[in-house]
């Protein structure tokens, strides 16, 4: 077997129709810190590329996907705000936008991570009006208090209020799928605000999986979105298979129903960016099993991306 490492990620061609630009935010200032420390994972998820072989499920060849890894973000805990503010400024100013369209890809981090970069994207497409995007979250909570325990306003359990509250965004053009861990004011938020969520028990096969997500389809084709951002914490999947991780749940998705329904989403929208969050190495120890499961979910994500651009070329 031939490994792949994200520290041997190709600069590439800026040119060529796809390119992903890889980077960190190994930050989990805005969680529980007493479940684990996801502020590592982007350095392991790094280097556990090279316990995988190079191609993807699909026989794709991972060193040909162009990838440019613009390493970790600047991250200073004790000042959330100039951590946001170098998020964003990242976002603007380090990725090639100049001579390309980068697809940005996140390692989280705890899923807060998540906000400022969809604050970015959205922001820039506002600025040069663009069309807006959508934004698909696969997550085992909501994530949609207005504030944590009436302080934090942000936190890993407000990401998904603090997106749909961004202006122009709304919760019509977020979805999240796969909950199963609720609390009720925020499901009472949720019902007040219309938010749109799967739960787990609906995804249970590739039938249900495919009827509900021709649902989502059929919900942004309703409202002109053809792109989306994926995000992807981690605990989406069932506590079985991933126990690195701060609030593993049981009775999530299996690895595979997660791969079919992210096959289906770049088959059917164009996806301008994506996350992985909520890995925490120092609970995954000693298989390392959630974080090659993390690997994986990457690299077969952007090998549907590449099997979709081809098939539209």
């Amino acid at each position: 077997m031939i490994p792949f490492t994200f520290y041997d990620a190709l600069a590439g061609d800026y040119q060529t129709p796809t390119k992903f630009a890889l980077f960190g935010i190994p930050w989990d200032a805005n969680s529980t810190h007493t479940h684990g420390c996801p502020r590592a994972a982007p350095y392991k998820l790094r280097e556990l590329t090279s316990f995988l072989g190079r191609a993807t499920e699909l026989e794709q060849d991972i060193t040909q996907f162009n990838i440019c890894d613009f390493g970790d973000i600047k991250v200073l805990s004790s000042k959330p705000e100039q951590t946001r503010k170098n998020i964003i400024e990242f976002i603007n100013e380090m990725l090639p936008w100049n001579i390309c369209e980068p697809i940005p890809v996140m390692l989280g981090g705890d899923h807060y991570c998540t906000y400022p970069v969809i604050k970015a994207l959205h922001s820039r497409r506002q600025e040069k009006q663009e069309p807006s995007f959508g934004v698909i979250v696969f997550d085992a909570h909501l994530d949609y208090y207005d504030k944590w325990l009436d302080e934090e306003s942000d936190f890993h359990c407000t990401v998904t209020k603090r997106i749909a509250d961004l202006p122009n965004m709304g919760v019509e053009k977020v979805i999240i799928l796969g909950v199963r861990d609720m609390d009720i004011p925020e499901i009472e938020m949720a019902h007040h605000d219309n938010l749109k969520y799967i739960p787990a028990y609906k995804l249970q096969n590739y039938e249900q999986i495919a009827a509900e997500l021709q649902k989502v389809l059929q919900q942004f084709q309703k409202i002109g979105l053809s792109e989306i951002y994926v995000s992807i914490d981690i605990d989406v999947l069932d506590g079985s298979n991933t126990p690195g991780t701060g609030y593993s749940i049981p009775g999530g998705l299996t690895y595979r129903q997660l791969w079919n329904a992210l096959r289906f989403l770049a088959s059917h929208f164009q996806i301008i960016g994506f996350d992985l969050v909520e890995v925490a190495p120092d609970l995954d120890l000693p298989t390392n099993l959630t974080q090659i499961t993390a690997v994986k979910l990457i690299t077969e994500f952007m090998g549907f991306i590449i099997e979709q651009t081809r098939l539209n070329e």
